[in-house]
């Protein structure tokens, strides 16, 4: 007979039923529907087989829950060298674009005094075509004094003239 987890022995269960006011038939009866609800129980060798399928899965489950951890861990290892090296490149491109807004501020820069040389170049024709400009209308003013002299003189040689062709006409 396998030995549940609760204890039965038969006999003196049945006298001190029947010792409180059990006959034997009632005592039997209570007896054997304790026996058939022991039948259900788990035997201390069932206890003991449970417990030990229960080590080894507990083990199994150490080891997958180590090979995890140590899996994880890798990823982990993976990602921090994927992160320094995408920090690596992040820091390379930010130089490149420090790089290019100075060749942009250079080029703007040397742009500006191109466009500065232009203009004091232009500024220094205008000065000069304007000193140009004054020469000769200097020069058109004199000619145009020395036309209204020589107009002057005409006329003033041609009254005579004129008078006397007028006055030989009259005469």
């Amino acid at each position: 007979m396998e030995r549940y987890a609760l204890k039965s022995s038969g006999k003196a269960d049945r006298q001190r039923l029947e010792a409180a006011g059990f006959d034997s038939a009632q005592a039997e009866a209570l007896l054997q529907m304790i026996g058939d609800s022991q039948e259900a129980l788990a035997t201390k060798q069932d206890v003991a087989s449970v417990q030990g399928t229960l080590t080894t899965d507990l083990a199994d489950v150490r080891t997958e829950l180590k090979q995890d951890i140590a899996d994880v861990r890798s990823d982990l290892s993976d990602l921090a060298t994927t992160v320094a090296q995408n920090s690596a490149r992040i820091d390379a491109l930010e130089k490149a674009m420090e790089a290019l807004r100075q060749e942009v501020r250079d080029r703007f820069e040397s742009f500006r005094q191109e466009i500065v040389g232009q203009m004091d170049g232009l500024r220094g024709e205008m000065s000069g075509l304007r000193g140009e400009i004054d020469g000769l209308r200097g020069e058109f003013r004199s000619e145009l004094r020395a036309l209204k002299w020589m107009f002057g003189t005409v006329l003033a040689l041609m009254a005579p003239m004129v008078g006397g062709i007028i006055a030989l006409a009259l005469r």
